[in-house]
């Protein structure tokens, strides 16, 4: 135990690995010096023609001269060490007896730690015992080992069983943080052992872009009360790092700086209480010259790279069928008209009987023309992502069992356009044509470019439908098919058996594996040429989507994603890779050698016990601490780099609508959401007023969180709803009088949705900064937190009650003396459009009022927040009609 920090030691009591470093600053020959000191501290002499001793006088002569120019430096105090942030576990399995699945071959270990993946992490054979050992976080973790890749099995020897929810058990395992050993922190001192910065670690040092990079340092809890980092020659040379985590005994302190050039150097000055020291490439020392002389100099080199222009995105998932009809001409004989009552059937159409006998065979006839319509909408809602459910050729409404990978449905383009093409064989890309529906997407994905949009479309690589043509063609010829190995058959029948997705025999086959492809090599490259098709039509990546949502992205094995991303990224390196994963998904993003991001499921889980879910009576929902503690597990998932990336959303095509769970509070996510199964009991009477109130508190958190915000079409205007299929009605647009009264477009919501959506493309802390939780004094009901770059900091905070609430919050040192904007208020904030000239434009907000003044002598702020309300309060920042990125 180190409790007080004294004088540096000599030269014998310093570690050997700081000898160097301190031999060459004593004397102030740079690091001309400290190589020449390493030498002679090894027993090395110089060869040179002036001999050694020559030599040596002259380095004592640049010496003396050196040191007459300013005083010796101090050595170090001493190296810092603390303790890892995760935690090595190692796990064993031993057979005890035959398993059913045959002689052990191969056994790994599955988890909520690599999201149970089967081969995430196998397990190395010792003997006759089968060992891993992975690096865990402090907590309680969930697992169990799976032998040979089929029969999940619990660990004998845990020292628990923990329910899994579906009538079996999981293995359970407690790792303890060593933070948690440390001695407690001493009064003025600050323990050498108690601090941890690592250069060379992803979440410590994670460049975000050329010119952006977020520093976290860790220290003991209470060991420590002002951080800052110290760049030479910059302006402001210091920069502070702010608290953003605390847990299992240490406290994370983390910032964004703007850095200059391709490297930076930098130190930093701790702070405890009255007592202060400085650290320097793993050093404390006592004074800032000599940190200075030995600072970090670390490369703005990333380590996990995402698209640029994902961190700024503001996403729109669109369900082309369901959005707008844009062409009456592409409709099927048998759609629904727009207007009719969700509830009723449509005896045209020949609906009658049981609701879901009939319900997912509906078309309206959404497609490609009436997106591009209404990007005019989009453009003034303020979003500048678009993500498309499929749009290949398929006879589902929702198009996720496709009949063909390279050509767009005809019921979103042009009828009949397929079957005028003539001469196209599926194994020979170059005899691929373009339908007359294709184009029509093409020059729907031009208009969106021209307008500021960035496009993806999802792809189901795992399957596909039943009336794809190798599919058809192999349940035609049977083994003698050409494409008899691209699926998973069980039996040749006759009738031929196979596995799918949906289900044995189902409506969407799946594709048959390789060990050495991770999908059948006939299939790989089939998928690989229609990604080409889709990234650069006809060679020109300009013309091309700007990525993809992969569906169902772990039924597909990672050596495929592995070779898919490097093709997707030497055609543009810009694109985007986003995965459909529900849980933690580290095996798919950490390496960053498959995914870029995915579909932040978590995000909306976490937001939905805090903001909906009740505390009392057994309710499922967190406190502010358990809130907090959540959202910081959920961004310590990933680089930081791939949490401003993932696609935050509330709802989704697979989730009951965002406010319809105010109306059904405390029910499993995503679990009891379903009339036609899960629960005929789900509430789905509109909404009321106070829960749309509640929700614009919500969409507030979303918008100014850390991550790319998503809205899934509609809910801006306030539609609502239980999962598929009520979640996928007809867009709500006005065309009144719909047959059902209560359909209105929510002007009030819709007009909140354009000015907190302007508020993140305007703040570039919302977009890039660090998060961390605001303490404040009062308001048990209210959770607030900030997002800082640099010297911008952002104050967000959210009521979630129905009560006013006065809260007393801190305000940072930068921001006193100056005035903060209500950025949600209308009194400080005028909601601007662009002009009508501009093709790109979005909206913008505008100062009306000064706003409120935060004293410069004072270190807090009183602020009121009424019922339900949020507000982020921010310095005024001049904002920009454009897309905040540009193509």
């Amino acid at each position: 135990m180190v409790s007080t920090l004294g004088p540096g030691p000599d030269c014998a009591s310093i570690p050997e690995a700081g000898r160097e470093r301190w031999l060459g600053s004593r004397c102030g020959l740079g690091a001309a010096g400290r190589r020449w000191s390493a030498f002679r501290w090894a027993g090395f002499r110089p060869k040179c023609r002036w001999g050694v001793p020559a030599a040596a006088l002259l380095l004592l002569a640049l010496g003396l001269v050196s040191c007459a120019k300013r005083p010796v430096p101090s050595p170090p105090i001493a190296a810092i060490s603390a303790p890892p942030r995760l935690v090595r576990t190692v796990f064993s399995y031993q057979p005890t007896a035959r398993p059913a699945s045959g002689k052990v071959r191969a056994v790994n270990l599955a988890g909520d730690f690599n999201s149970w993946s089967v081969r995430a992490n196998p397990m190395t054979r010792r003997g006759n015992r089968w060992v891993a050992s992975i690096r865990l976080t402090p907590g309680y973790h969930l697992y169990k080992f799976v032998i040979n890749h089929r029969q999940w099995m619990n660990d004998p020897h845990a020292v628990k069983r923990v329910s899994n929810g579906m009538g079996g058990f999981n293995s359970q395992v407690a790792v303890v943080s060593p933070w948690l050993e440390l001695p407690p922190p001493s009064a003025n001192s600050i323990n050498p052992r108690a601090i941890s910065f690592r250069p060379t670690n992803t979440r410590e040092f994670d460049v975000l872009s050329p010119h952006d990079v977020r520093i976290e340092l860790l220290a003991q809890t209470g060991g420590l009360s002002h951080v800052r980092v110290i760049i030479p020659g910059s302006h402001p040379a210091s920069i502070g790092l702010h608290v953003v985590e605390n847990r299992d005994g240490y406290t994370a302190w983390a910032n964004v700086l703007a850095v200059r050039g391709r490297r930076l150097r930098y130190y930093f000055e701790l702070i405890h209480k009255t007592y202060h020291v400085f650290l320097a490439a793993g050093y404390l020392y006592a004074t800032a010259p000599a940190a200075k002389d030995n600072a970090y100099n670390s490369p703005m080199r990333a380590r996990v790279v995402t698209p640029q222009w994902a961190k700024k995105a503001v996403w729109y998932e669109i369900f082309p069928e369901r959005f707008r009809n844009g062409n009456k001409a592409n409709d099927p004989s048998h759609h629904i008209p727009w207007r009719w009552d969700w509830a009723k059937p449509y005896r045209p159409a020949g609906e009658k009987g049981n609701f879901y006998s009939y319900v997912y065979k509906r078309f309206y006839g959404g497609d490609i023309q009436g997106i591009r319509q209404k990007l005019g909408y989009l453009r003034r809602l303020g979003v500048n992502a678009l993500y498309l459910t499929p749009v290949f050729a398929a006879p589902s409404i929702h198009k996720y069992d496709p009949s063909s990978f390279i050509h767009i449905d005809d019921g979103f383009g042009i009828k009949g356009s397929r079957s005028k093409i003539k001469g196209e064989h599926i194994r020979h890309p170059a005899t691929w044509q373009w339908s007359a529906s294709d184009k029509v997407f093409l020059s729907m994905l031009a208009a969106a470019h021209r307008q500021g949009f960035k496009v993806i479309i999802d792809v189901p690589f795992g399957h596909c439908g039943v009336d794809f043509s190798p599919f058809q063609n192999v349940l035609k010829y049977g083994r003698k098919s050409p494409y008899a190995k691209w699926f998973q058959i069980t039996s040749w029948g006759p009738p031929v058996q196979y596995r799918g997705w949906d289900k044995p025999n189902g409506a969407m086959p799946l594709f048959a594996r390789s060990k050495r492809y991770g999908l059948e090599r006939q299939v790989r490259d089939y998928l690989f040429a229609a990604t080409r098709r889709w990234l650069a039509p006809n060679g020109k990546v300009a013309d091309g989507v700007d990525g993809f949502r992969l569906d169902t992205a772990p039924d597909v094995p990672h050596r495929f994603w592995i070779a898919w991303r490097r093709l997707v990224k030497s055609i543009n390196p810009q694109a985007l890779i986003v995965g459909e994963i529900w849980t933690p998904a580290q095996a798919w993003l950490n390496r960053g050698n498959q995914f870029d991001a995915v579909m932040n499921y978590p995000f909306a889980q976490a937001v939905t016990k805090y903001f909906v879910d009740t505390l009392r009576h057994g309710g499922r929902g967190l406190s502010n601490g358990q809130f907090a503690a959540r959202l910081a597990q959920i961004l310590g998932y990933y680089p930081y780099q791939v949490d401003l990336v993932n696609q935050n959303l509330l709802d989704s095509q697979d989730t009951d609508r965002f406010v319809s769970r105010f109306m059904n509070p405390n029910l499993p996510f995503n679990g009891a959401d379903r009339l036609q199964d899960s629960n005929p009991h789900y509430k789905t009477a509109k909404p009321t007023a106070e829960a749309y109130a509640r929700l614009k508190g919500v969409v507030a958190f979303q918008m100014a969180f850390a991550g790319a915000p998503m809205v899934w079409y509609g809910d801006e205007v306030g539609m609502w709803g239980a999962s598929d299929p009520a979640n996928r009605q007809p867009m709500l647009w006005n065309l009144q009088p719909y047959d059902n009264p209560a359909l209105t477009v929510n002007t009030s919501l819709l007009q909140f949705y354009r000015r907190a959506i302007a508020a993140r493309r305007q703040l570039p802390a919302l977009q890039m900064g660090s998060w961390g939780r605001l303490p404040i004094v009062g308001g048990p009901r209210v959770f607030a937190y900030y997002r800082s770059l640099g010297h911008e900091h952002v104050y967000v905070m959210v009521n979630r009650s129905g009560r006013t609430m006065s809260i007393r919050m801190p305000v940072f040192a930068f921001d006193r003396g100056h005035h903060l904007l209500d950025y949600l208020s209308s009194r400080d904030c005028k909601l601007v459009f662009p002009p009508v000239p501009s093709p790109d434009g979005r909206p913008v907000l505008t100062r009306i009022r000064r706003g409120i003044f935060a004293s410069a002598r004072r270190k807090t702020l009183q602020i009121t927040l009424g019922p339900w309300q949020a507000r982020l309060l921010a310095r005024y920042r001049r904002g920009h009609f454009g897309t905040g990125f540009s193509r």
